[in-house]
């Protein structure tokens, strides 16, 4: 492990982006830069962007060894439900096994961050968040097994060509069968353990889950496969090279957070290769955070050392209240087998013929996806290196507040008989947030009988409160539930309607968009009894 200090000391002095802190947090944040074999991380991720790189399907090629369920295939269009699963539970373990080294490495903070990263772009609850770190590092473990079987064959089939070059006469080997049965249980694995996390969940919890972050990831991604084209191609060396058909794909992820408590900025970029890809291909990965002008601050490459097919970069640097940053990801493959022979002066060999990809999507929070295409048979190449694409993610270090933990003092309780109270904890992450400054909370039934409910707080006929907001910090708000006409379920949501500051003329103006807070709110269900 290399430990290189003084990356944030640096992008404070060039871009004159960073508040002053106490001399213990820099010194907790200052080593930024860690290499653990081909992860690298730069000292944390606001909004979460997934980029996936794939090919597309030649005309008149397809595969029936797929392990898609019918349920998968959306009406919005055909998603690798595999690919997306997998980016969810590698990102979740990748971030969780970054902060545990920070915390070893006593930069609490840093892991504070690193650990929230995903969590709260996704609104999770703690129980949640806890239930996704498990199965996250479970389904790791499970396709890190799959992964081991599909090494050695990897090695002896790369022990084929001596130092990566082929030899006099040597035509390359077919795609293997077996890398892609076993791609095929990897990718059962996965989709093992995302019914496993559905099933935690439970159907609401899960539909919420699926609405706020799934959604969003599925709009951007376009996964198809690609197949190299069956007869016969030529080498270098003039010999046939006997194709089966077969496919392969190069997935990457860029995702950038800002944690207020802490005021870091984390950027992650990964590369992953499947297992048929892996036989010829090495992937390679650059991330670097920058300016709202685009100009860079800080910036890592890495590249697959121990062949397991997947190459991250963690970057993540000191942050300021209402400035944007942006991480980009920058996504290669490195040629891997050489022929000494080809031409007058040697080639690498290129059997998928990975085209530059064209970057789909825009906006902070959208969800960008890069397509690639590759048709096959062999082609050669002067240099050993293709460019796929890139990710761009940003997002506005801004004052985070949230309403959560929603709690009933009374459930059930009997049809026009009993009151409850609904309390709600609002809580405020950063430093933006002024004295006398406030949020006004609104409450509305979601589902149940149509007769409602009568509030004795807030009293007729409105259903907003408004509540001060502290610097830092939590505090509570409560709806006063006097009544219930009907008896049955009711769906109740409890939502930030804005947040305010008093203009000192008896007014107040809205600081709405200076703000981040959970627009979808948090829901309970209140039982009516006769």
């Amino acid at each position: 492990m290399h430990l290189v200090s003084g990356v944030t000391a640096q992008v404070v002095k060039g871009a004159s982006l960073l508040t002053e802190r106490p001399s213990r947090f820099q010194k907790e944040v200052n080593p930024m830069l860690k290499v653990t074999g081909k992860h690298r991380c730069v000292a944390g991720v606001v909004a979460l962007v997934v980029v996936v790189l794939m090919l597309v399907v030649p005309p008149g090629f397809s595969t029936n060894a797929q392990v898609e369920r019918r349920s998968d295939r959306k009406a919005s269009g055909f998603v690798h439900e595999p690919q997306l699963y997998r980016t969810l539970f590698h990102t979740v373990f990748l971030l969780n096994e970054e902060a545990e080294e920070a915390e070893r490495a006593g930069r609490t903070e840093a892991a504070q961050a690193l650990r929230r990263a995903f969590k709260q772009e996704a609104g999770l609850e703690a129980e949640q968040g806890v239930v996704l770190d498990r199965l996250a590092a479970e389904c790791e473990q499970a396709v890190r097994a799959v992964d081991a079987r599909a090494r050695a064959i990897l090695a002896a089939r790369r022990a084929n060509y001596p130092d990566g070059k082929l030899g006099a006469g040597q035509p390359p080997l077919p795609p293997s069968a077996e890398l892609f049965a076993l791609q095929r249980e990897r990718e059962a694995v996965v989709l093992r353990y995302r019914d496993r996390l559905q099933e935690a969940f439970g159907p609401r919890a899960w539909e919420e889950f699926d609405r706020r972050v799934l959604a969003r990831v599925r709009a951007g991604m376009r996964t198809s496969r690609a197949l190299a084209r069956g007869g016969e191609g030529q080498s270098g060396t003039g010999n046939p090279v006997p194709q089966t058909p077969t496919e392969a794909v190069a997935t990457g992820v860029t995702l950038i957070s800002y944690d207020p408590e802490t005021g870091l900025v984390t950027g992650v970029a990964t590369v992953e290769l499947d297992y048929t890809a892996q036989d010829w291909y090495v992937g390679r990965v650059t991330c670097s955070l920058r300016d709202g002008d685009g100009n860079p601050l800080a910036s890592q490459s890495a590249e697959d050392t121990d062949g397991d097919g997947t190459v991250s970069v963690i970057v993540q640097m000191v942050g300021q209240e209402g400035l944007t940053y942006g991480a980009c990801g920058e996504y290669r493959l490195r040629l891997g087998i050489y022929d000494p022979f080809c031409g007058c002066c040697g080639c690498y060999l290129d059997p998928w013929n990975f085209q530059r990809a064209q970057l789909i999507g825009g906006g902070w929070e959208n969800w960008y996806c890069l397509v690639a295409s590759g048709y096959g048979p062999f082609r050669t190449r002067r240099s050993d290196e293709l460019y796929l694409g890139r990710g761009n993610v940003i997002t506005q270090a801004r004052t985070r507040v949230i309403v959560r933990n929603p709690r009933l003092t009374r459930n059930p309780i009997r049809v026009s008989l009993d009151s409850t109270h609904l309390d709600v904890t609002v809580s405020v992450s950063g430093s933006g947030i002024r004295p006398g400054d406030f949020a006004v909370l609104g409450i509305t039934i979601l589902e149940g009988p149509s007769s409602g409910i009568t509030f004795a707080h807030p009293p007729p006929p409105g259903q907003e409160i408004a509540i001060e907001l502290p610097e830092r910090n939590n505090t509570n708000a409560r709806f006063t539930i006097g009544s219930a006409n009907t008896a049955g379920d009711y769906l109740l949501e409890v939502r930030i309607m804005d947040v305010r500051r008093p203009n000192g003329q008896g007014g107040s103006d809205s600081i709405f968009d200076q703000v981040t807070v959970n627009d979808d709110g948090v829901t309970i269900t209140l039982t009516v009894t006769d």
